[in-house]
């Protein structure tokens, strides 16, 4: 618990740092004139799409959830709201909520479903790494947009190369998942136990995980869940743009698009608060769009992308009868639980029981 409590401070610590540093530089006045011009409407308007994200999520996640238990739509819905609104606050810590606030309603243990969440995750990085690389090669703009810097082709050839690399794994994975685990638990012998057994849990968890894709049905309906997520989430960020008086194509919003999802793997309280912001105003530049002005953007995008799971978070919160107290100490708890307390496949062992 103490060790939890480290870890958020540390990270909250961080996100003041790089939030400081992205307004060091900044010119208030010319950022504060920026958000005076913002269209207001324009910028309510693109909450919409974020909030049909939360459909779209929830059924993918019912897809991906086939394996362990068939969960009502509304019981999804409310486990990813509130799944969202807790990461906003306690950063990635907040992960487990989703799962925990599922198990209230459904007969599914929390730990059952951590993998379903893992291959979430590497879903969208690599849809979003794929359609970055690909928009590199037709990103243009107008006005005072640019072509981004020629050193940007390198990020783009990078992601690529790490999205194919990504599906080859998890092609492999899919295939010989059981294989694969033995195989690498073997050749782990020699390391000490406490890097060992946490990488051997993640491959676990992938390889439990990974069993929805071994339906083809049910992983065309998966990559369809996900490129209308984006789609979405493109949607959301071009009418932010709008906005600002921007006309941007649909390949450069998936350029900044890139920059802001690398920027919200920091694990920072806030929504990846200072990172996201600072990732997000480097890929609005690389379009040519002036420093302050591409501040406020970035800060409006990060209202607009993690705001909207806060603001209707209540609504669930009141509906599933918790508070933000008692959900952090249900989370501790299941955190605790979660912890290998013997053998190499003492998580493993817990999962199938449950």
């Amino acid at each position: 618990m103490r060790g939890q409590w480290r870890t958020f401070l540390l990270w909250t610590a961080v996100a003041v740092a790089l939030s400081g540093a992205f307004w060091y530089r900044l010119d208030w006045s010319l950022t504060r004139e920026s958000l005076r011009r913002v269209n207001v409407p324009v910028v309510l308007l693109a909450i919409l799409p974020i909030l049909l994200t939360y459909l779209t999520r929830s059924l993918r996640w019912r897809a991906f959830l086939a394996p362990v238990g068939s969960p009502a739509l509304g019981n999804t819905i409310a486990a990813t709201v509130i799944g969202f609104s807790t990461i906003f606050v306690f950063g990635r810590i907040g992960e487990a909520a989703r799962p925990l606030v599922l198990s209230l309603r459904e007969r599914i243990r929390p730990s059952a479903t951590i993998a379903t969440i893992l291959i979430e995750r590497i879903c969208d990085m690599l849809a979003v790494a794929l359609a970055f690389a690909l928009s590199l090669s037709l990103v243009s703009g107008s006005g005072d947009l640019h072509q981004p810097p020629a050193a940007f082709a390198r990020l783009g050839e990078a992601a690529l190369a790490l999205s194919l690399l990504g599906l080859v794994g998890l092609s492999a994975l899919r295939s010989r998942a059981d294989g694969i685990v033995d195989l690498l638990r073997q050749r782990m012998l020699g390391l000490p136990r406490k890097l060992r057994q946490p990488i051997l849990n993640l491959l676990r968890h992938l390889a439990e995980g990974i069993s929805a894709l071994r339906d083809t049905r049910a992983l065309a309906r998966i990559a369809g869940y996900t490129v209308l997520t984006w789609g979405l989430v493109v949607l959301s960020f071009w009418l932010v743009a709008f906005a600002f008086g921007l006309r941007l194509t649909v390949a450069s919003v998936i350029f900044v698009i890139g920059f802001a999802m690398a920027g919200s793997l920091v694990p920072t309280p806030g929504g990846s608060a200072g990172a996201f912001h600072t990732m997000t105003m480097l890929g609005l530049m690389g379009l040519g769009i002036e420093k302050n002005k591409a501040a406020s953007m970035a800060l409006i995008l990060h209202l607009v992308s993690f705001g909207p799971a806060v603001l209707v978070s209540p609504c669930f919160f009141r509906r599933e009868g918790l508070s933000w107290a008692t959900l952090r100490e249900l989370m501790r708890a299941e955190t605790a639980l979660a912890e290998p307390t013997s053998g190499e496949g003492g998580v493993a062992a817990r999962t199938n029981r449950e």
